[in-house]
């Protein structure tokens, strides 16, 4: 029988913080981890004669990123087979997922990385790779004479017993393992439910102080602004509302916050009823981040439609719709009031709101655009950031 070897693992980042957390998650007798704190050092680690089973690389570091290792890796015949998986802070970024699944990436893991997934990912590939290593040493004997054949078959049939065992053993602790985590995720469901609970109640409560102050403000100037900030604290606390009554809190319908933020901003700013409310919008489901950035761009929006796009006039129309396309969707919120004024940039105004739409659509890689033509229109365009297709 042959002594058992660690499986090597090579960890590499250049944060140490992230490689003591990965060590201590993978630290067990069987793997013999191996880190880098820069793309130079993991290629000098790959010179020495060790065999490993698996690279956690990751992308974002000084002097050679992680795609440029990736490429020298694959460019040397001796490790060019070895399983890379990207680790990165960036989700849903599709052009770098595109160029790791280029350079034979076999997965991507989106920090900070979840211990049961982490671990999952490392077995199936030790597992991968012993499988390989008995393949290998069964061509080996092969190769041996045809005296040694029969009593070298006897020993491997022996080790692969025993593999066989440690493999049911681990297949019984690995469903073991999956009951537990699914009972851990329901609690975290309930937990996060009661979290986004506890946040739209914690924002009704500024809303309300921010209502109540408003009341003893006399400067009409004060009063707009304690009157916005409260529009904006609403029309957040609205999302986590609507995703504690969903059943997937991973996702809201946006067509139906649309309609409860209106009834908000109506009831916010008292406004005439004369001034009519259109919306127009298709089915779609965003995750949390693009509803709040969406939202608060609708609520700039419409806010700057109701205070300042009817001047001198009693009756109006706002507007508000969404459309979706393959690559992605465009928002869009039109009055047909006295027009947005030809001498003031929208890209450059003193205008929080404005500033505020700015900075959210560049936020969500939004292209921002206004049409003067016909009163104000506003129209936002993504491709598919953060869109949850049904």
């Amino acid at each position: 029988m042959e002594p058992k070897v660690k499986v090597n693992v090579l960890i590499v980042d250049d944060n140490p913080d992230n490689l003591w957390v990965m060590e201590n998650i993978l630290s067990k007798s069987e793997l013999n981890l191996v880190k880098a704190q820069s793309g130079e050092e993991a290629l000098r680690a790959l010179l020495n004669p060790n065999d490993f089973a698996l690279i956690f690389m990751d992308i974002r570091m000084p002097g050679l990123d992680g795609f440029e290792v990736a490429s020298l890796i694959r460019q040397r015949e001796f490790c060019a087979q070895i399983p890379i998986i990207f680790l990165t802070a960036y989700g849903n970024n599709e052009s770098w997922m595109f160029k790791g699944y280029s350079l034979g990436a076999v997965d991507f893991l989106i920090k900070p990385i979840a211990p049961e997934i982490l671990k999952s990912k490392v077995a199936v590939f030790v597992d991968l790779y012993k499988k390989n290593k008995i393949l290998i040493l069964q061509e080996e004997l092969l190769r041996e004479s045809h005296d040694q054949l029969e009593q070298r078959v006897e020993e491997r049939t022996a080790e692969l017993h025993k593999v066989n065992e440690e493999l049911i053993t681990e297949i019984g602790e690995r469903q073991r393992a999956e009951v537990a985590l699914k009972d851990s995720l329901r609690e975290k469901e309930i937990l996060l439910r009661e979290i986004h609970h506890r946040v739209k109640n914690n924002l009704q409560i500024v809303s309300s102080i921010l209502s109540l102050q408003g009341n003893y403000i006399t400067d009409s100037k004060s009063f707009e602004m304690f009157e916005d900030a409260q529009s904006r604290i609403k029309s957040i606390a609205l999302i986590h509302e609507l995703l504690y009554q969903n059943k997937d809190l991973a996702q809201m319908d946006f067509r139906e916050y649309l309609n409860s933020l209106v009834t908000n901003l109506l009831r916010t700013y008292r406004v005439n009823s004369k001034i009519d409310f259109e919306i127009d919008t298709e089915p779609i489901y965003l995750n949390l981040d693009t509803a709040i950035h969406c939202g608060l761009i609708v609520t700039e929006l419409v806010t700057n439609s109701l205070k300042y796009g009817f001047k001198g006039r009693e009756i109006g129309k706002i507007y508000i719709s969404i459309k979706t396309f393959e690559e992605g969707f465009a928002l869009t919120v039109q009055d047909d009031g006295v027009g947005f004024p030809e001498d003031i940039d929208y890209h450059q105004t003193d205008s929080l709101g404005l500033q505020l739409v700015n900075t959210l659509a560049e936020q969500i890689g939004a292209n921002l655009t206004l049409d003067r033509s016909n009163g104000t229109k506003f129209m936002l365009t993504t491709l598919d950031w953060g869109r949850v297709k049904k």
